[in-house]
Parts: C-alpha cells; sequence; structure tokens
C-alpha cells in the first residue's frame, strides 16, 4: 500500500487524524465494483480535511438507476484535480455517519461522474469528496441513499409464462411482434370469468382480483414494452370447477380453442361461425398499443358434422388501448360487460423489491353472463396513478 507523501512539518498530524478515521471504521483500501479490494488507494484518504485551504465539501450528488448499477453525478468543486466516492451498504432507518463508509473509488481528473457497476446490495448510502495535490477536502458527515435496482421477479416470471416457455397443459398461446420501446415492463390485459356466485365460480376462473403473471384467465394479451414481444393465451375451459383454500378443482375440461392474429379482431362478431380465439395487436406513433379480442370458450359449440350445439354465451368482444404515460400507461377499454378484466404492469426492474412487484393500471368488474350477448358494451378508463393494491377500479 503506497503512502502520500506531505512536508515533513505535518506528518505527526496527518498520521494523527488517518488512525482516527480508520478507528472509525474507514477502510484504507478502495473498493471496485464487485466490492473487492483495492490496494493501490491512498491510505490517509480524509486526513487533509483538517489543514488549511481545504476544498469545500461536494454539491449536487444525484444518482441514475440502472440494472444493479448506480451512476453518480456531482457539482464541479474549483480547483479539485479529482474526487474520492464512498459507500456504506446499510438499510438502517437513522442515517450513518460517513465515518463508518468505505472508499471505493479514487476517481482522478475532472469528470464529475462515475458509475457504480454489479452492486450485490439494497441499499447504498453514497459521500464524494474533492481532492487536490493528493489532498481530501471536506466529507460530508452523512451521506445519501439509494435503493437498488435490481430485476423485478413478476417480471421474469411473465416472461417466462407468456414469451418462452410452452403452454400448461390444455391451454393455448400464439406470439409475435411490434416494434420495440421504451423498457416499461410487461403488461398483462387479461379478461376472467370472477367468482361472484356460485354459477360463474363453476364455469370459470376460481378466483378474485388478483395481480400473480400466471394467475387463469379466458384471455390474456401479454406485451413486453422493452423488445416488443406480444403473446395472446388462453386457458383451457371446465364446466364445473369450485375454489378451495388449497386450489381449485375442475372437471369435465376442453382444451382452448386456437389462437390467431386477425386485422381487427373487436370487429368479429357474436354471430362469427371462426371458432378460434381471435387477437390483433398494433402500437401507435406515440409508443403505445392497440388490442382487438374476439375470444369464446371451447365449450361454445360442438360439431358433429355440419350440425353444432352449444350453450350460446357468445364471445368475450373487446378494444384496448394502452397510452403512454410517464413510466406506466393510461388505458381505456371497451368491451362486454361480461367478464372481469383487469390490467397489470410489471415493472422491469424495481428498487429493493426482492419479492416482486405488480403495478394496477385499472380493473373493470363483470355483471352477467348475458351481457356477452346483449350488445351493452361500456366504455372504461384508468382513472389516476397505477397502484400496488388490487383495487384500483377504472372509470366506467
Amino acid at each position: 500500500m503506497r503512502s502520500t507523501r506531505v512536508p515533513r512539518a505535518r506528518t505527526m498530524a496527518i498520521a494523527t487524524v488517518a488512525t482516527g478515521l480508520l478507528a472509525g471504521g474507514i477502510t484504507a483500501g478502495a473498493l471496485t465494483a464487485d466490492n473487492s479490494p483495492d490496494t493501490t488507494t491512498d491510505t490517509v484518504a480524509n486526513a487533509a480535511a483538517t489543514q488549511p485551504g481545504k476544498l469545500p465539501a461536494v454539491k449536487g450528488l444525484k444518482f441514475t438507476l440502472g440494472d444493479r448499477s448506480v451512476k453518480l453525478d456531482w457539482k464541479k468543486v474549483a480547483g479539485a484535480d479529482g474526487y474520492r466516492i464512498y459507500a456504506e451498504y446499510s438499510c438502517d432507518n437513522m442515517p450513518i455517519s460517513t465515518s463508518s463508509y468505505q472508499l471505493i473509488k479514487d476517481h482522478p481528473g475532472k469528470t464529475t461522474q462515475w458509475t457504480h457497476q454489479n452492486i450485490k446490495r439494497v441499499c447504498v448510502n453514497y459521500a464524494v469528496a474533492a481532492v487536490r495535490n493528493g489532498r481530501q477536502g471536506v466529507l460530508p458527515s452523512i451521506g445519501k441513499r439509494v435503493m437498488i435496482s435490481m430485476p423485478n421477479r413478476d417480471h421474469t416470471a411473465a416472461a417466462q409464462q407468456f414469451f418462452t416457455t410452452a403452454p400448461r397443459s390444455g391451454d393455448q398461446v400464439a406470439r409475435t411482434r411490434v416494434a420495440p420501446g421504451k423498457d416499461r415492463g410487461i403488461v398483462l390485459a387479461r379478461a376472467y370469468i370472477r367468482n361472484k356466485t356460485g354459477f360463474t365460480d363453476a364455469i370459470g376462473d376460481h378466483r378474485s382480483w388478483t395481480a400473480e403473471p400466471a394467475a387463469s384467465a379466458k384471455i390474456t394479451v401479454a406485451w413486453n414494452t422493452g423488445t416488443g414481444e406480444v403473446a395472446a393465451y388462453a386457458h383451457r375451459s371446465c364446466a364445473v370447477g369450485t375454489a378451495f383454500p388449497s386450489g381449485s378443482v375442475e372437471a369435465l375440461c376442453r382444451d382452448a380453442l386456437p389462437l390467431a392474429f386477425v386485422s381487427d379482431a373487436a370487429s368479429v362478431g357474436d354471430a362469427s361461425k371462426d371458432a378460434r380465439n381471435l387477437i390483433s395487436v398494433s402500437g401507435t406513433n406515440s409508443g403505445g398499443l392497440f388490442v382487438g379480442v374476439s375470444a369464446m370458450n371451447s365449450w361454445e359449440r360442438t360439431c358433429v358434422g355440419k350440425a353444432c350445439v352449444g350453450p350460446g354465451f357468445g364471445r368475450i368482444n373487446a378494444r384496448l388501448a394502452l397510452s403512454p404515460s410517464k413510466d406506466t400507461f393510461a388505458a381505456s377499454l371497451t368491451a362486454d360487460k361480461f367478464p372481469a378484466w383487469e390490467i397489470v404492469r410489471y415493472p422491469h426492474f424495481v428498487q429493493g423489491a426482492p419479492l416482486g412487484e405488480a403495478r394496477i393500471i385499472g380493473f373493470r368488474d363483470q355483471t352477467e353472463i348475458g351481457d356477452l350477448t346483449s350488445g351493452r358494451q361500456s366504455t372504461c378508463t384508468s382513472k389516476g396513478p397505477e397502484t400496488l393494491q388490487f383495487t384500483n377500479p377504472m372509470f366506467c
């Protein structure tokens, strides 16, 4: 470990201050991006702060978050020929004195930014000091805290469910693409039969509101906003079922009907003889998405030769517009009043969220199954900021 040369008359004073700082917890070596020691760093990092003519404190420290990385920017200090970046990795509620921070980067030159990469902690507290001729200026007594961004587990689960793995037994999936855009995560728009009555529980998805990525739905459209990938997913249809605390039990099930992307699915009426789940998607110039849906229960039609019979429930018809709004989307849904809809967003990266995070753009409840063929559609819009709760009803 190399020493910084100082005038002989000041050697004793600097040594005394350096000893006190080390006793207070500042590590003599720097830490690189992967938090391993760098023994080439100055051993008396903050000692010169006690000397006459010391450099003032660095101001304007700001952060830009990436995937397990933090880009630091600060204001230039006149006369500085370098900077030192310190960090401490606790998430304590009380601010931590910089006397316990570690020197993680000796940053020579007048550049006032640096990126800390490959961070393996949830929180980092930062402080920056200016340096001139090897002598460090004032280090703030308290640093600034950042919650580190890391991949969202719910985003990962949604990506696997809709874009990479085969569908579950009896289900169907079809995939296409639109132009990639700003990465606002994965958005799910799904129509499902909510278990409001014994009848809807028996024929439906045996659940209420949820943001679980793999939750059952009659039809789901998933959009990866960063890559442009779009998937349509249809679950199998069962004539009898119910929900229990340990899960659901279903009987008399049929595989989901095939899925197909068409030019304008929402224009397909209930009288259509096309025995497929039809989806249309198109990107907008603003970075949004238009979605059309005309989906059908696989019990809806049983054909022997040219003779077909079925319960006459009708098709699930809907138009959805997603428009960018800051880091999320505003939603406008025109659809049959049955079944229920939920629109959920999973950010790609979240700050310090080890269990995943779902953002609720909007929910719309269902009426009665007769509204599948009544022609009485409703138009609903997301009415405000997205929420972390499962209760963000749309305005209809």
